[in-house]
């Protein structure tokens, strides 16, 4: 009997097969034929193939995954690792993107990403959580994380052979996985940063597209002093001339920055600007969305042991960051609602709600211009009565341990905000509510969610 074909084998021979019959690059949006679509079409379909089949024939693949915000950091790195594992490292990998299909179209700024790597309108490439949904445990046992470095435990449920064998990340480092190679958890302002370090001299242009959309995205171009680091500037150096924007560059040499404290040439290439410009202008355009979508489009959930209550319990919370200011969306119970709706689907017991916006000004002349960039605060303690059984612990209780800690923190540096208040008995009997405006507007959700940890685990 001939010897069982793996599913990286059917992959690797439908992509030669591409690569022998790919048009010319077009530059912005590239053919839906490329190598990268028909990888995502071919992974997927053999992984949800195997997987179907039961048994252990999903125990051969690594799924690679982002974390569950589901931003373009995320998309675009689990996409380009599982590239690496299958094509250089010849491990049948697919990318898992963890979101629902309905909830991509809450991310314009993906979509648009996705559309010069040359998917489809419909994303069908990518296989997302509403198509493994019905896998009860999940099938796969290999897991490669990117921009983030803790596995969500509904991949360890009845699944005992869970093994995670690859970590890249930049945010905080949670000391898991210490075997995992590779294991680069290194701050910068992207992820995809470390993941384009990892990518072969020769890859698909499409694919280096994708990397430097999430590049610019995370570092607002490449700006001088921003977010981005040596990594990020290295690594846009390094991908850009591989992707279909390569013809609309300067020479190799002067994307090298002479000092890039005062010049960047990807950050002063008129492409590199536009495509920056593109991408802000879809991410802050979130006005067709309703508060629930606010809450779900930019979303990290944490699971936190309480050490000091009697009886150690958990409990979880969401952290949604939503790019308009509490007063445009919030008002008239809009929150509360969607509040409540939203910690009621994923169990949360505190639920917080990270603005951060800019607002328009008006000059002497009536002209509007962009203001002082600002961040807010809006915590939700819900009322649980199973965990207000335990001694010890109810949402004042809660409510109270937050307020100090943050309170208390000089990094974030919170002051409680008097202008704006959530509607009286609009949330249900108990719960409690913080409402804050942040002094430092630097501080994002990745200084946010340790903080609250501390807080919160913290004796």
């Amino acid at each position: 009997m001939p010897p069982k074909k793996s599913p990286f084998r059917r992959l690797s021979v439908a992509l030669k097969f591409a690569e022998a019959n790919m048009p010319a690059q077009v530059p912005h949006v590239a053919s839906p034929s490329n190598t990268l679509s028909l990888f995502l079409t071919t992974s997927k379909a053999a992984f949800l193939k195997d997987a179907k089949e039961g048994g252990n024939k999903a125990a051969g693949w690594t799924v690679v995954m982002g974390n569950e915000a589901g931003d373009l950091d995320s998309i675009a790195s689990a996409i380009a690792y599982a590239w690496i594992q299958s094509e250089v490292h010849k491990i049948p990998a697919v990318p898992l993107i963890q979101v629902e299909r309905p909830d991509l179209a809450l991310r314009a700024e993906n979509l648009h990403a996705l559309k010069i790597a040359g998917l489809s309108e419909s994303n069908e490439e990518l296989l997302t959580l509403t198509e493994i949904s019905e896998f009860k445990p999940f099938p796969a046992h290999k897991f490669n994380l990117v921009d983030h470095n803790r596995l969500a435990d509904a991949y360890t449920v009845d699944n005992p052979s869970v093994e995670v064998t690859a970590v890249i990340d930049h945010h905080e480092d949670e000391g898991l996985y210490l075997n995992a190679n590779p294991r680069i958890v290194i701050p910068c302002g992207s992820c995809a940063s470390h993941v384009a370090a990892l990518c072969p001299p020769e890859l698909p242009a499409e694919l280096a597209s994708l990397l430097l959309a999430a590049i610019i995205i995370d570092t607002d171009g490449f700006k001088p002093d921003g977010k981005g680091t040596q990594i990020d500037r290295d690594a846009g150096n390094n991908i850009a001339v591989k992707s279909t924007y390569a013809k609309f560059l300067p020479p190799l040499s002067a994307l090298a920055p002479i000092d890039f404290h005062i010049r960047d040439g990807l950050y002063n290439s008129q492409i590199i600007m536009e495509l920056t410009q593109t991408l802000a202008e879809k991410k802050m355009d979130v006005s067709h969305l309703t508060a629930f979508d606010l809450l779900r489009r930019d979303y990290k959930e944490y699971v936190h042991p309480l050490s000091w209550v009697s009886d150690k319990p958990s409990i979880k919370l969401g952290l949604s960051t939503v790019p308009v200011s509490l007063k445009d969306w919030a008002t008239d119970g809009r929150l509360e609602d969607a509040a409540i709706k939203w910690a009621t689907q994923r169990g949360l017991t505190i639920l917080g709600v990270l603005t951060s916006f800019r607002e328009d000004k008006s000059n002497i002349l009536g002209k509007s211009s962009k203001g002082k960039h600002k961040r807010e605060m809006a915590w939700i303690i819900i009322d649980d009565p199973q965990l207000s059984e335990i001694e010890g612990l109810n949402p004042d209780v809660l409510k109270d341990r937050l307020a100090a800690g943050l309170e208390a923190d000089d990094v974030v540096q919170v002051e409680k905000f008097k202008k704006f208040t959530l509607e009286d008995g609009k949330l249900p009997p108990h719960s409690r509510e913080l409402l804050y405006k942040q002094g430092n507007a630097h501080a994002t959700r990745k200084a946010i969610a340790p903080l609250v940890k501390k807080i919160l685990e913290g004796e």
